[in-house]
């Protein structure tokens, strides 16, 4: 447990003090780094071979650079296009190599370099948000949002953690994940859902330059409780395909956890889910 928790303060460090760093090019870097990193992971235990897998990771890295600086645009390629050109050249990469890449592990490729990188994306997506919307949003905001959906991925593990060491006998998903207990996520819900509340007054009274309109303290509460709940299933999900390739973790990077997917799984579900209740929110 002490190695584990040390790990954790450790890996905390960067991912808060990139927030001070939002408007500069650490942030692309630092999502780009986390994201290579997860789509060797995820292509690794699915062993997908050497030349899929470099392309995976060139693609996963690249998607946080052109969320932030939009260089597809910039040489008047769309997204479209890029997307079909990258699917044919994975197909034709299958077929060279038919005997021993398996589509499988092209599909892998695929959800890997795609998927995960865009999640992480968000980051930079909300970051954003204080360039849109005619002003509706301060620096401060962005800020806020990026703590209130990092907290409810750390948080909700951490409090569920502890609260499942003493209280915990139920297990949720024994297969999947055996230390979970149903007790401990309700726990780490509740904990998670009161320090969210504190953060919001925190914000509201020290930090915000102007008014947060999307929502008072109360609504805090079922949106906690939402993002939290898709941390726990996003933890799950991420499990599952482990035990499903046979595997412990995803990893070695973060003594006592495992991989970044080992760490960052939940965060993976929980920046979209934010990035889109705000979305709904300005839409409607």
């Amino acid at each position: 447990m002490k190695t584990r928790i040390i790990s954790a303060l450790c890996y905390c460090v960067p991912v808060i003090a990139i927030l001070f760093f939002m408007d500069t090019p650490a942030l692309p870097i630092f999502i780009a780094l986390v994201s290579g990193i997860a789509v060797y992971e995820l292509n690794n235990v699915a062993k997908v071979k050497l030349p899929l897998m470099i392309l995976s990771i060139a693609v996963g890295a690249f998607i946080p650079f052109d969320v932030e600086y939009n260089l597809l645009d910039l040489v008047g390629i769309t997204p479209l296009t890029a997307l079909t050109a990258y699917f044919i050249i994975m197909l034709i990469m299958m077929i060279k190599w038919h005997a021993s890449v398996k589509f499988e592990q092209v599909a892998m490729s695929l959800f890997a370099s795609l998927a995960v990188p865009n999640a992480f994306a968000c980051w930079i997506r909300l970051k954003d948000l204080q360039f849109a919307f005619d002003g509706k949003y301060a620096e401060s905001h962005a800020v806020y949002l990026l703590l209130f959906a990092i907290f409810c991925s750390w948080f909700s593990d951490t409090f569920a953690y502890f609260v499942g060491v003493f209280l915990g006998k139920h297990k949720m998903a024994p297969v999947v994940s055996p230390k979970k207990t149903w007790e401990g996520a309700i726990g780490g819900i509740v904990l998670t859902a009161g320090v969210n509340v504190a953060l919001y007054f925190i914000f509201r009274n020290r930090f915000f330059s102007i008014p947060f309109a999307d929502w008072e303290w109360y609504a805090v509460i079922p949106i906690s409780i939402l993002l939290s709940v898709v941390s726990i299933f996003g933890d799950l999900s991420a499990s599952v395909i482990k035990r499903n390739y046979g595997v412990k973790d995803y990893g070695w990077i973060i003594p006592g956890h495992g991989g970044i997917m080992d760490r960052f799984d939940s965060i993976a579900f929980v920046l979209p889910t934010m990035y889109a209740i705000i979305s709904i929110i300005n839409t409607i």
